[in-house]
């Protein structure tokens, strides 16, 4: 799935204009794809998000261009070995 390895590519650090960009999708059917996969269970929220302060904790911290009121997803095990699915 493109968007799980966009994700996964990325460490869950492209904003939604940008994947949306890239896939080629509207921004409102990238949130819809984002919440099937969330309920399917191939991503989750990464930690608090990007909440005030929550950026000391964070992986990404230093090396992040993200707007402070962004979101960030995180692959599970589920959505790792989605991504790694060769396209046929």
């Amino acid at each position: 799935m493109r968007l799980l390895r966009l994700i996964a590519d990325s460490n869950g650090s492209l904003a939604l204009p940008e994947l949306a960009r890239r896939l080629g999708v509207g921004e409102a059917m990238l949130e819809r794809m984002i919440e099937d996969l969330v309920r399917m269970g191939y991503l989750a929220p990464a930690g608090a998000g990007c909440e005030q302060g929550a950026c000391q904790h964070c992986p990404q911290r230093g090396g992040c261009s993200l707007p402070s009121a962004a979101r960030l997803w995180t692959l599970t095990p589920r959505g790792r070995k989605a991504a790694q699915t060769p396209v046929v």
